[in-house]
């Protein structure tokens, strides 16, 4: 049963992995959704940056959160949302699990939420 846990928080932590980040960006690449594409790049660069200033962050934490927001608003469903909301919140608790500093989630939080916001608002100057 423990291994199985660790496993299932292993998957779900997987959210905030470059690759699932750049999956979602390539099927909007795909859909030609270019606010979105900007969106998610810029707010992947900036989590780049930030991570330079905010050492020892969970960038799997800061990935998932910018990934949350911008699928999110694109979708504009709220059943959606709450949904990978709740992922999202189960994403943190298997961080924790998987023995990452309660520190190093947050940082990663407020990376998340400084990169969405730089991606949401910068995305619109092109």
């Amino acid at each position: 049963m423990k291994k199985q846990l660790r496993e299932m928080a292993r998957d779900l932590l997987a959210l905030g992995s470059i690759p699932f980040y750049s999956l979602v960006i390539a099927r909007a690449v795909v859909g030609k959704h270019n606010l979105f594409v900007y969106q998610t790049v810029i707010a992947a660069i900036a989590i780049f940056i930030f991570y330079l200033i905010i050492k020892d962050s969970n960038l799997h934490v800061a990935r998932s959160f910018a990934a949350l927001v911008f699928v999110c608003l694109f979708y504009k469903e709220m059943v959606f949302t709450v949904f990978a909301s709740f992922v999202w919140v189960l994403l943190l608790i298997s961080a924790y699990y998987l023995k990452r500093s309660i520190g190093s989630i947050i940082r990663g939080i407020v990376i998340g939420v400084m990169s969405s916001a730089a991606g949401y608002f910068i995305a619109f100057m092109f």
